[in-house]
């Protein structure tokens, strides 16, 4: 998982805006937004300064990227968040698209 998709997920799960976070670490919201988007790179500095303001150290952000296992609840909350932004029906299509996915599987 990259590093971005750690940082939004630290933000997110604390409940902290782009902007809160980005003027902790001394950015800007729209550096943040690319960074956790995995648009724009950063620099050593920066990475842990974004890391001081999530409460975190490099190190785990680190870890938690490097490993091969999402947590389910992360993972539950991530796209749950990311279905309330859909309209009723592309969550309805979401919805039949895991069905199909369920069959093909043998779920």
């Amino acid at each position: 998982m990259q590093i971005g998709t750690i940082i939004r997920e630290i933000r997110e799960a604390q409940k902290a805006t782009l902007e809160e976070i980005a003027l902790a670490a001394g950015t800007n919201p729209s550096n943040l937004s690319r960074i956790e988007r995995g648009v724009q790179g950063y620099s050593a500095d920066t990475l842990a300064k974004i890391a001081n303001a999530l409460g975190v150290t490099v190190s785990q952000l680190h870890q938690r990227a490097e490993s091969t296992e999402l947590d389910p609840a992360t993972e539950i909350h991530r796209i749950s968040h990311r279905l309330a932004a859909l309209t009723p029906e592309n969550r309805e299509l979401v919805d039949d698209f895991i069905t199909l996915l369920l069959r093909r599987q043998g779920t």
